[in-house]
Parts: C-alpha cells; structure tokens; sequence
C-alpha cells in the first residue's frame, strides 16, 4: 500500500473517531491528548518520543518567556513544526497570531499547525522568509470528512508533512500551488457572480469580437457572459446527475436489502450536495452568505438526504429524495412545501429564501467567519 492510500485510510479512520468523542473534549488538554496527538501520530511523528515532539516548547532561551508551542515537531533536536491547539469547537482565527509569534521567532520552523481538533489549519511563509502567511495552503476539516470522505487534494498535500516525505521546500512548493489555486477559485467566482469589464472584453476578444464599447458591453454582454460562464460551470454537472440515474430510480421499484443499502450515502447523493453549494456560491449577495456556505452540511438517512446549515434541526435547508424517471422531490421546510422537478436550477428561490433565513436565523458562526477569511 502507497504512503498516499495509508495516510488516506488512516485520515478516514481518524476522522470518524474524532468526531464521535469531539463532544467529551471540553478543554484544551483533552482536545491535545485524544484529537491532536493522534493526528500527529497519523504523520508518522512518534509523539510518546520528547526528542521528536516535544510540548510547551519555547521559542527563547528565557525559562519566562511565554512565546512557546503546545508542540513542536524536533529534527536532530530543532524545531521544523509548531502546532498550537485549542479546545474542540474554538474559533481559530484569533489564535492565528499567537502560533504566528512562535513560527517568526524560529528560522528553522518552516510549517505551522494551528488545530482545534476537527480543523487543521497549515501555515508557511510564502510571501515572505520567516513570516507566517496570514491564510493557511490547506484546512483538513475531520467533520467534512468523517461524512463525504476524503478529497484527492487534500491527500497529495498532506503526504508532503508527513515525516517521511516533510521538506521544507517541497512544502513550500505545495504550499505555493495550494495558494494560487484558492486565489484563483475566487477570482472565479467572483467574476462568475459579476464580470469585470477587463473579463467582459478578453471573453469577447476570445470570440472574435473586438473594440467593443463599455458602455455596451454594461448594457449588453455583461450580462450574457455572466449567464454563459454560470452555465459553464453548472450545466455540465446537472448533465452528470442525470446520467446517474439507476434502473431503480427509474422504476421506483426497491428490494427491502436495497433500502437497507441507501443508508450509505450514493455518489449521486454526493453529486446533488456538492451542486447545491455550489449553485449557493452562485446566488449567495453578500459576503457573509458566501462565507456561510462552508457550513452546509448533510446527513443520509434511509430514502433521503437531509441538508442543513450548521445545525440539522434549526438549520435545515431541504430532505432530497430520490424519484423515479428522473424527477426527484425537495421538500424544504414550510411554507414553501414539496418541489418535484427534473431541473435543479428550478429550486433557485427556494434554497435561496431558505438558505437565507437560516443564516440570519442562526448567524454567519464562527466557522464560516473563519473559513471566509482564510479564502
């Protein structure tokens, strides 16, 4: 078995236990002993080893100075990884300065963790030598893949801090590629949500058209392109969903061990959720709802798919089903009731009204602030 399968069975394994005793970790030094150690082990760091992960580590000679780590990750006795933890469930992004003073202090410390357990945040100095970027190249969220598994990217990343792989330049590289990727999908997005005029005429100029006037392109293309690029991105997977389509959805006809199987959730389950955050990308107006996405979440029952925001009771957004022929039911929460269709895109208003409410019912939390401004 390759690094990247042993470190992706052991990352799933992991992830699922974590999220099943995250609950019983209510301090900081529950979280450190039974969520952060083990993920630390997962990278193949010998923890119960003090000259290989040490805790409290200082940053100074000064026994009194308070710059030190929960732990640091020793090669040949210097430290090359600093993980600072708080308690399960704490907000991170406030704590990113006080692993930033340590990682700045260190020259040799070249990676930084920041964690509460379920959320790993990475961290290196790609803008600038010795200085902790202020966004992480990678969060690993156990929750998320507790529940939808785990995502090709975040394998190949992760492999490059294990400790047999761990360089700081191939770190570095991977940090730098994860980067640029994340600032690109925004660019993407926000000009998917409303093309620049610099967009507008390269699109044009593309097709052949050129010297075209702003104040047509305004009036006119801007929002012929935004449709185009939105149906780019959104007809193909809409496509997929529909080839998905199984003999038994058509029929509508299920054996008793068949209904028994759907309580693990299908990859056309998958495929629906993975569509609606990102048709929520698309109708989110705001920068807080866009945040929020991140915290759209689902649970698989037998014969449905519940999605929710945050909180599955309080949050819920819809149940999925399932139809036959193609045409699945949405039941959203009422007074908006059932809709049966066999186009997405005709749930629009309604995930967006619902989506909408929930955000403002219960908050752009914490996660979502956090996730936002890590984008």
């Amino acid at each position: 078995m390759t690094i990247s399968n042993e470190l992706r069975a052991g990352l799933l394994a992991l992830s699922k236990r974590s999220v099943s005793i995250m609950t019983a970790c209510s301090n900081e030094e529950s979280t450190k002993l039974y969520l952060v150690l083990p993920f630390i082990g997962l990278l193949g760091y010998d923890y119960a080893n003090p000259y290989e992960v040490y805790p409290e580590h200082l940053a100074e000679l000064d026994p009194k100075s308070d710059n030190k780590v929960d732990f640091a990750i020793l090669r040949d006795g210097t430290p090359v990884i600093a993980v600072e933890a708080k308690r399960a469930g704490a907000d991170l992004f406030e704590s990113r300065g006080q692993l930033r003073r340590y990682f700045d202090t260190l020259s040799d410390v070249k990676l930084g963790i920041l964690t509460n357990g379920i959320l790993f945040e990475f961290f290196v100095d790609s803008s600038t030598p010795n200085v902790m970027d202020d966004e992480p190249f990678l969060t690993v969220d156990l929750e998320t893949i507790a529940r939808a598994g785990v995502a090709d990217e975040i394998i190949e990343t992760l492999v490059s801090a294990t400790k047999v792989c761990y360089d700081p330049d191939i770190i570095a590289e991977a940090a730098h590629v994860q980067l640029v990727k994340k600032r690109l999908r925004t660019v993407f997005i926000d000009e998917a949500k409303g093309p620049s005029q610099d967009f507008c005429l390269f699109a044009l100029e593309r097709i052949g058209m050129t010297s075209v006037r702003k104040s047509v392109i305004d009036r006119y293309y801007a929002p012929m392109i935004k449709t185009a690029f939105e149906e780019s991105l959104i007809v193909p997977v809409v496509e997929r969903l529909r080839a998905q389509g199984t003999a038994e959805g058509r029929t509508g006809a299920m054996a008793l061990h068949q209904i028994g199987q759907r309580i693990e959730t299908s990859e056309r389950e998958l495929s629906i959720f993975a569509y609606i955050r990102r048709r929520l990308a698309f109708l989110a107006d705001d920068e807080a709802k866009f945040a929020a996405i991140e915290n759209v979440r689902f649970k698989d029952y037998v014969g449905k798919l519940v999605v929710y925001y945050d909180r599955e009771r309080k949050g819920r957004l819809f149940d999925y089903i399932e139809g036959a022929d193609g045409y699945d039911k949405y039941v959203f929460p009422d007074p908006i009731g059932e809709i049966v269709t066999n186009s997405m895109p005709d749930i629009d208003t309604a995930l967006k009204t619902v989506f909408d409410a929930r955000v403002r019912e219960l908050g752009a939390v914490a996660h979502t602030a956090r996730v936002a401004r890590s984008a």
